[in-house]
């Protein structure tokens, strides 16, 4: 009987010891983003009331105030120094010859074995504002669609924390500003990063996932991919691999192909998809990248780039496979290598 003591130790022991090394379906997190959370997330931040969301103007303001109370009612904590969840900086808008005050908007998961490592998950909070005579650009594709997934990822993420799942790597959300104006917030976070760049394991980055376009009419089981084996093609096979465990999407690539040719507004043009939006400011800074894109519209830039036209279905498993790709990119045994 005196030995009775220390075998409920040891099987108390046991027991925790074998609850920690239960493995357990990251499909139930993936399963919690949905598109009815996507779309109402979208309705409201694509909505007349956000005027816009040009960069320093009041809509991006109502913008990153949204955001700010989002994180807030999940749970998630700002990412600054401080705890706080906006970057705030001037800019130089050389394009319209004027300095504007923005912000970025940060914020983070803290990794449970690993969180000197980072993912950085991004997409663009700011639109193009309003017309002369009025019309309001809500681009609910541009960038609404990208912005709402990051929510629905996050809260992904956070429910797993809740759970005792929580990432092995740090997950920093990162909503940039003003990528209208020439990618100016990514750029003034890579200038200023809260988080060492030498750190960051990779950069995935959602910029318009809600629609379709020309090309894929027949077909809307897609995503392109554009930068995932330019610098690191253990970033390329994670990615391949979780679409084909979890999703299959049909994974697009011809626009890593900087010779193919664009079809946008009525015309063909050069391929510049790498460098037009803000994962290109992680890659220049050698930060393996993923650029999400569904291609461009009739609606592109436009006031009819609306929230009614988004194909929430479809956006709920792009969101996922994103999901899927930066769970395994943070929980995996071993960080991306880089290519030689």
């Amino acid at each position: 009987m005196k030995h009775l003591p220390i075998l409920f130790a040891f099987l108390f022991m046991a027991c925790v010891s074998s609850q920690k090394n239960v493995e357990f379906d990251p499909e139930t997190y993936a399963a919690t983003i949905t598109a009815e959370e996507l779309k109402a997330h979208l309705y409201t931040y694509a909505g007349d009331d956000f005027m816009g969301r040009e960069a320093g103007t009041e809509g991006e303001g109502v913008a990153i105030n949204y955001l700010k109370s989002e994180y807030e009612s999940i749970g998630i904590d700002g990412g600054m120094p401080d705890g706080a969840y906006f970057m705030p900086m001037t800019l130089n808008s050389y394009r319209e010859n004027r300095t504007l005050e923005a912000s970025n908007v940060l914020a983070f998961i803290e990794g449970s074995e690993i969180p000197n490592e980072i993912l950085v998950i991004t997409a663009h909070l700011d639109h193009i504002g309003v017309e002369e005579d009025g019309q309001i650009n809500n681009g609910a594709d541009d960038d609404g669609s990208g912005t709402v997934a990051i929510l629905e990822i996050a809260e992904a993420f956070q429910q797993a924390v809740k759970d005792g799942n929580g990432p092995k790597r740090s997950v920093l959300f990162l909503h940039v500003t003003a990528e209208e104006k020439g990618l100016l917030g990514s750029k003034y976070y890579t200038d200023n990063p809260i988080y060492p760049l030498e750190d960051t394991v990779a950069n995935l980055n959602i910029d318009m996932v809600g629609r379709i376009d020309d090309l894929h009419e027949d077909n809307n089981n897609y995503i392109y991919l554009i930068g995932s084996d330019i610098l690191s093609q253990d970033l390329h096979d994670v990615s391949a691999a979780m679409n084909d465990k979890y999703i299959n999407l049909d994974l697009d690539y011809r626009y890593n192909d900087p010779t193919t040719e664009v079809f946008e507004r009525g015309r063909y043009i050069e391929n510049r998809y790498y460098y037009r939006s803000d994962h290109y400011n992680f890659a220049k800074n050698n930060v393996p990248v993923i650029f999400y894109f569904n291609g461009t519209h009739a609606d592109y830039h436009a006031p009819t780039d609306t929230v009614e036209k988004i194909e929430y279905e479809l956006l709920e498993k792009r969101a996922r496979l994103i999901f899927h790709t930066a769970w395994e990119i943070v929980n995996r045994e071993g960080r991306l290598r880089l290519k030689e």
